[in-house]
């Protein structure tokens, strides 16, 4: 049986009360990883525009004294494990988004020590076939095989997603047997317990099924589609949306994903967790899930408080750092 660790994805704090979605500016990384930090996860995963969060450097990519101040003002107990890749030209010109995405490798371990992973977001595509499909697959995996040779163990994962050529249960199946085809050790698919949703009633059937094609890294998201106006369907209720949907022009904002405490999640967590625990094959016996909630309701040290306490108490899900319960709730409200 595998264990499962508790890391955290910083789109939890950074999308909180900015001017902006996806704020990446050196203060808010900080403070997405002190939110952490004070639940016992120690362990983070940051976008890739922590590298030039205000698109200064669009020729190298890396803003250099942007990332600089940021590791500057990271707590020293929290550790840079992974990263969130965007798609580019993927799917459009893979010569292009390999090139590029090459290079934010190579800045991604130049500046974070223990970067372990990426995850390789599928891009939005008019058409979807086999020859398309095999070509991205080839591409991720030519990239993660020089991730690889970059740094021994790294791995990248195709990170299924709402709104992309990888939502819905054929697709998702379309682009893991693809995968299972090419082979590539340091090519894993890393779901996403919210974005998994898309799947509909073959959720855990396909989870089930592909569930050896998981490596080392997941992400944890939950979901009640009553706030999401996109893809709630039938079970939407305006009066529950607290957004009121403003920001979904462009389909960029998730608002049915909440922290895995909140009463009302449909996602079967129990049930994935013990597919995760069975069925992936992580190299070292340890699937690190990155806990996410993408527009936070309260202030994201309480969110990620639930959310901690929950996947501990029910689940049995621990964070790097072995905390009590009542030394978390310290640590999250001390000064």
């Amino acid at each position: 049986m595998n264990r499962i660790k508790i890391a955290g994805q910083a789109i939890t704090s950074t999308n909180y009360t900015t001017n902006r979605l996806f704020n990446f500016n050196p203060e808010f990384v900080r403070d997405a990883a002190d939110n952490f930090l004070r639940a016992g996860v120690s362990e983070i995963e940051i976008p890739q525009g922590v590298l030039d969060p205000e698109k200064r450097a669009l020729e190298t990519g890396v803003d250099e004294p942007a990332v600089r101040r940021t590791l500057e003002l990271l707590p020293k107990e929290t550790r840079v494990i992974g990263s969130y890749i965007s798609a580019g030209a993927a799917g459009k010109d893979n010569a292009a988004f390999l090139a590029a995405t090459r290079k934010t490798i190579d800045n991604l371990l130049r500046f974070f020590p223990d970067m372990m992973y990426v995850m390789l977001h599928p891009p939005r595509l008019p058409e979807l076939n086999a020859q398309v499909v095999r070509g991205l697959v080839d591409t991720w995996a030519e990239l993660a095989r020089y991730a690889a040779s970059k740094r021994k163990g790294f791995q990248g994962c195709l990170h299924n997603h709402f709104d992309t050529s990888c939502e819905t249960a054929d697709q998702v199946r379309a682009f893991l047997d693809a995968m299972a085809e090419v082979n590539e050790p340091a090519l894993r698919w890393g779901p996403d317990t919210g974005h998994c949703h898309g799947m509909k009633d073959d959720y855990l059937k396909v989870l089930d099924e592909y569930a050896p094609l998981i490596g080392n890294f997941f992400h944890i998201k939950t979901r009640v589609p009553a706030f999401d106006q996109l893809h709630g369907g039938s079970l939407y209720r305006p009066e529950r949306d607290i957004w009121g949907n403003k920001a979904e022009v462009g389909r960029g904002l998730y608002s049915g994903f909440v922290n895995c405490a909140d009463p009302e999640i449909q996602t079967p967590l129990k049930e994935i967790f013990n597919i995760i625990a069975r069925k992936a094959r992580p190299t070292t016996g340890v699937v690190t899930g990155a806990l996410e909630i993408d527009i936070p309701r309260q202030h994201p040290r309480l969110e990620v408080l639930c959310s901690v306490l929950y996947l501990k108490q029910v689940h049995k899900i621990e964070p790097a750092i072995s905390l009590t319960a009542e030394q978390i709730v310290a640590r999250v409200f001390a000064p």
